[in-house]
């Protein structure tokens, strides 16, 4: 992920708390980071053309640089250095409802349209008012114009800083007039788990995908064990495609593969350059915790963790014991096995 999906992910994990401390600590605006106040807080009854015409810019300008977030019920004012700091809550109110008049006009606020805006609400306990966070991720399809009515029209914007700035078109020749760009980033291919007599074996693919509307080569990827979960517990890797793929491996805790020099990736295809097998066995003390880096030569890298509590994976061993005692284990089950213990969304 980058890093404006690292500030939407933890605004979701958070809520109003990730929202307070914008306020608290007097968060500035920056280049992934963009406060804004509805102009009539939500209380029309449909979307404020002036929310329309920020979000339309923020789309633009964040989908034209390298992804962004706003914060909708947050407003800001100067410092003392003249940057723009979290000053005031102003929660929208019927929060659900504004997030329905976002996504009704995010298709038709740039040409292309932006395909991949997500929105996030927060409700305000025992009100149905509350904060709003708009994630807009970097754009395979950019550059983004805006379409919408108004001074905006038929504009081009990218990220500076803390401002969304009018983007002339030798600039725009600069950045989006070279080949198409891949867009490489991680996933996971999850095999059954085994019962071997008290141990429970896990297996899973890392795998490299690319979304991009390029072909990515100087392919990478990387994995470090931080700690396992008990010292019966063993884990390792084992690289799949010893033709395409070099690695270097450290204290059977660390693995780095890069692809050889003819190796490509082309758009919408996945390779698995490794596989990861871990043994759990009780007693288990101690945290899961694995990180990740992988990439391409054409793209930015994505960092990844997978992590889990040694409390969960003892309850996630013994339930999966007792079901097999009793006969209830099926495939479904022996695959949920390993997306929980690892924390992998399936």
């Amino acid at each position: 992920m980058g890093r404006a999906e690292d500030i939407f992910e933890k605004i979701i994990k958070d809520g109003e708390i990730a929202i307070n401390e914008f306020i608290l600590a007097r968060k500035s605006e920056e280049l992934f980071l963009d406060f804004k106040r509805s102009a009539d807080n939500g209380s029309g009854s449909k979307l404020n053309d002036i929310d329309r015409e920020h979000l339309a810019k923020a789309i633009s300008g964040f989908g034209n640089s390298e992804g962004g977030v706003i914060v909708w019920g947050i407003d800001c004012s100067k410092d003392k250095d003249h940057a723009d700091v979290a000053h005031t809550k102003y929660p929208v109110q019927n929060v659900k409802r504004f997030v329905s008049w976002l996504e009704g006009v995010v298709f038709g606020c740039t040409v292309p349209p932006h395909t991949k805006v997500q929105h996030h609400y927060i409700v305000l306990e025992n009100k149905d008012d509350g904060f709003v966070a708009t994630l807009i991720p970097k754009s395979d399809h950019a550059p983004h114009q805006i379409a919408v009515h108004g001074k905006l029209q038929y504009q081009y914007y990218i990220r500076a800083g803390s401002n969304f700035e009018r983007t002339p078109h030798a600039v725009l020749a600069g950045m989006f007039g070279r080949r198409p760009q891949p867009h490489v980033f991680h996933n996971f291919v999850i095999g059954p788990a085994d019962l071997l007599d008290e141990k429970v074996k896990i297996q899973v693919g890392f795998m490299i995908r690319n979304q991009g509307p390029g072909i990515a080569s100087d392919l990478f990827i990387n994995a470090l064990v931080i700690s396992i979960p008990g010292d019966n517990c063993k884990v390792w890797f084992e690289i799949v495609d010893q033709n395409n793929w070099m690695g270097q491996f450290a204290f059977e805790r660390q693995i780095s593969v890069i692809s050889k020099l003819d190796v490509r990736l082309a758009p919408e295809s996945f390779v698995q350059p490794f596989v990861m097998t871990l043994y759990l066995v009780p007693p288990f003390t101690e945290k899961l915790i694995i990180d990740g880096i992988c990439g391409c030569g054409q793209s930015p890298s994505y960092k990844f963790r997978l992590e889990n509590d040694s409390s969960t994976i003892d309850k996630l061993y013994n339930d999966f014991f007792d079901e097999s005692k009793k006969g209830l284990l099926d495939m479904d089950k022996r695959h949920d096995l390993v997306a929980n213990v690892l924390n992998i969304t399936t």
